[in-house]
């Protein structure tokens, strides 16, 4: 029994410092993503403030023109401009606190504020390297090792024997 779970604990070991070696790269795919969506959401954004600026009006201002109108299709055109608007803030956000976030701590700030569509873009095009980046290969290591004595936890309380079926062999 000590063979498989030693092998079980090898295992884990190296598919965490395997794949948190990956990381790096697989956040790079998402902020080249991020950065693509935040540049087209910010350019249709500008637009909508110039928009509005040729009329002398704010943002705001022009889309409550907008809703004022009588026709439906014009009215949902505010709840977009404004829906565009809050878009590019969001991944504008996203972005500056993912450059800004220290090497270690990038997967972090990805996930924390994850666009769902990006990073399902993002990980379709991932491709596995041969890099392998050695301060996110320890920290997979780290993790390998905790799963494994969680995991070794788990099964030890759902298989223990009672004391007296352990004992059974010795008494005799």
């Amino acid at each position: 029994m000590k063979m498989f779970r030693d092998l079980f604990l090898i295992a884990f070991i190296a598919c965490g410092a395997v794949g948190g070696s990956q990381l790096p790269q697989l956040v790079q795919e998402y902020e080249q993503r991020l950065g693509g969506a935040r540049d087209e959401a910010m350019a249709a954004h500008r637009q909508d403030v110039a928009e509005a600026a040729a009329f002398g009006l704010t943002l705001e201002g022009f889309a409550e023109r907008y809703r004022a109108s009588e026709d439906q299709a014009v009215r949902a055109g505010a709840d977009r401009m404004l829906q565009r608007r809050d878009r590019a803030e969001s991944l504008d956000a996203a972005y500056r606190e993912l450059q800004a976030a220290p090497y270690l701590l990038r997967p972090w700030a990805a996930v924390s504020h994850v666009d769902t569509g990006i990073a399902e873009a993002a990980w379709n095009s991932y491709k596995p390297t041969l890099t392998l980046d050695i301060r996110f290969g320890i920290a997979g290591i780290l993790l390998g090792w905790i799963l494994h004595a969680l995991v070794s936890v788990i099964w030890r309380a759902m298989f223990r024997r009672p004391p007296e079926e352990r004992n059974r062999f010795r008494r005799a």
